[in-house]
């Protein structure tokens, strides 16, 4: 055992006794050298030894400190328990797992004082020694010269279509070279084509500003930017959530997200979900687990200038805890959430988690292993639309700095497949864009499973479409017939062809015809599936709303078959949608069913999709009743 103030040397008892007083007075030099002067005279002085690593620790000297603590440790390993959790947890932060389990085991054999906390420790780096034992395929790749430079690049976000990249840059130094006074954060953005990334361009004014903007995540069809800005005026707290849109290809001048995203607290490092309804950020605002927590918004509606409006804010329990949770990012399927925390069981400072919404709130969270994980901090995932990529910053060997990686998602860690639709809507007769809601449709069940607006000056939009289900594409706005499209997710996908649509809508008027997509019938049948139900009701709806259209239901086929089967097919199936509209209540005398075979193609019979695209039932205007009045 070593020495204590009964025992030791009483001349070196006192100079430790006005050690203590000075490092009280904040005098810490002189208490450091009057200490060292104590234990050159005896080295086996503990109470010395743990003076000097407590110094070391208020000091930031980890490798101070952990010399200390274990010279004193070595001397008397029982009169401060607390020095094995302090040891440990200095050698967690160093990545260093083994020894920290080693020592957090002697400390529990002694009676502990943070017992809680040991524990913690003690899982964080059990956990830690075992990852670390057993590594994932992790083979990240710069992003090259076009993106990264000697300064710093961080916060990667992507569009859907994965060819727009836009990221932040700390600015350090002028244009000749000199460094600022204070450095600049700003936005800047890049576009991939056959050749690679272009060279990114700062987005300029008015995104732009000689303030910081940062932490930002642009939608999934590449024209909303999300962003962190800090102490600006008219701000709700240190740091707020913006907003800006893009109208004509460039950037409008940002907006405020106002309350309830932001309060008087921090909010940051906003996500929004494919579809814009959700906004995922980190905030400390009161009412959370702990110090920062991520926290959800629900969007109620978007105003005539495209501002989205929130409402409910709800804190994300199960991914959140005592400490920090920060920088999250959901994927475009809607339900796999990627951030970062310092709590959760990891390597050491921030790590990597997922955990995903399956119905019933989110899961346990993952830790994304290592090597993406590390004993420092790592934050600022994204992942694409196909779950495959991944993108991060890292001040690994690079160009200088923080730079922006790419690698390969483990399988295990991978979100849902998801594909997406872009298109463009406009008038079938003059072409000018159109405006209409555009739903995705899930034909199971008859929900929404997405919505959107397109842009009101070029009629684009962009959905996202996981894999595994079978949807619908309904379109529909006030004097045009509806539009209605398939895509049947459930057993292929392709990754690398999204559906690139554009959607002619017709007026309403005598001619004005339009494919019902979503109507289906068994094979070699006139039986309608479940699952045509939806369409039917939309021209159920629409029968209703326009009563003074009398109509023609007409059945299609390819050319596979005799033309007389063919013939015969098309008009059993145009009358088993028209006995299902009379059920619904719409006069037969409104209703004409007529079957015209193969002879109508709207696409070559010699591929297996133009075969598709002919079998088809179309929905014609005829003529207005006659009012007889």
């Amino acid at each position: 055992m070593g020495q204590s103030k009964k025992n030791a040397d009483p001349r070196l008892q006192r100079e430790f006794n006005e050690a203590k007083q000075l490092f009280q007075q904040g005098k810490s030099n002189e208490a450091i050298n009057k200490l060292q002067h104590v234990l050159r005279l005896d080295e086996h002085f503990a109470l010395a030894h743990f003076a000097l690593a407590d110094i070391y620790h208020w000091e930031k000297k980890p490798e101070q400190e952990e010399i200390h603590l274990k010279a004193g440790l070595k001397t008397d390993s029982v009169s401060y328990p607390q020095g094995f959790y302090f040891l440990a947890s200095l050698q967690y932060k160093k990545g260093v797992y083994d020894s920290a389990v080693v020592n957090l085991k002697k400390y529990f054999r002694l009676p502990p004082k943070k017992e809680n906390d040991a524990k913690h420790l003690l899982k964080a780096a059990e956990f830690a020694s075992y990852a670390v034992k057993h590594p994932i395929p992790f083979h990240p790749e710069n992003l090259g010269p076009n993106i990264n430079t000697k300064e710093n690049e961080y916060w990667p976000s992507l569009n859907a279509e994965a060819n727009q990249l836009v990221f932040t840059r700390l600015i350090t130094v002028d244009s000749t070279g000199r460094p600022l006074r204070f450095p600049q954060e700003d936005f800047y953005s890049s576009y991939l084509d056959s050749t690679g990334w272009s060279v990114a361009k700062a987005l300029g004014s008015p995104v732009n500003t000689p303030d910081n903007e940062g932490a930002q995540c642009i939608s999934a069809n590449g024209d909303l930017l999300f962003f962190t800005a800090c102490n600006r005026k008219g701000g709700y707290g240190s740091c707020d959530i913006y907003f800006t849109m893009k109208r004509n290809g460039k950037w409008m001048k940002p907006l405020n997200l106002m309350a309830p995203v932001n309060t008087k607290g921090w909010e940051s490092q906003p996500s929004v979900t494919a579809d814009g309804r959700y906004l995922y950020f980190s905030s400390n605002r009161r009412g959370g687990k702990g110090k920062m927590d991520i926290w959800r918004a629900e969007r109620t509606s978007i105003t005539p200038s495209g501002l989205p409006v929130y409402g409910k804010v709800t804190n994300v329990e199960a991914v959140n805890t005592p400490g920090n949770e920060s920088s999250p990012f959901i994927h475009a399927d809607g339900k796999t959430l990627y951030f970062a925390s310092d709590y959760w069981p990891g390597l050491g400072g921030n790590d990597l988690f997922v955990s995903r919404n399956e119905g019933d709130g989110f899961s346990v969270p993952k830790n994304l292993g290592y090597p993406i994980n590390t004993n420092e901090d790592d934050e600022g995932l994204i992942v694409d639309v196909t779950g495959e990529n991944a993108y991060f910053a890292s001040n690994r060997e690079g160009y200088g700095g923080k730079d922006i990686f790419h690698f390969v998602l483990p399988e295990e860690l991978r979100p849902d497949a998801v594909s997406y639709v872009a298109g463009k809507v406009f008038d079938a007769e003059t072409s000018q864009p159109l405006s209409p809601m555009v739903q995705i449709i899930n034909l199971k069940n008859d929900s929404v499973f997405e919505e959107t607006r397109p842009d009101v000056l070029n009629g684009k939009f962009l959905l996202c479409l996981p894999a595994g289900k079978n949807y619908g594409l309904n379109v529909e706005t006030p004097g045009y017939l509806f539009y209605s499209e398939h895509f049947d997710l459930r057993d292929s996908y392709e990754k690398s062809k999204p559906y690139q649509l554009a959607i002619a809508l017709q007026p309403v008027k005598a001619g004005s015809v339009t494919a019902l997509r979503n109507v289906f019938f068994d094979t070699d049948s006139a039986t309608l599936k479940p699952e045509s139900f939806p369409q039917l009701n939309q021209v159920v709806a629409f029968m209703k709303k326009n009563p003074e259209w009398t109509v023609e239901i007409s059945g299609h086929t390819d050319n596979t078959g005799t033309e007389a089967h063919n013939l015969e097919l098309s008009k059993q199936r145009a009358e088993s949608v028209v006995s299902f509209l009379e059920t619904k209540g719409i006069s037969a005398q409104r209703l004409v069913a007529k079957g015209y075979g193969a002879t109508k193609p709207v696409a070559g019979n010699n591929t297996a999709d133009g075969r598709a695209r002919n079998r088809r039932t179309e929905f014609r205007l005829l003529k207005k009743i006659e009012d007889n009045r």
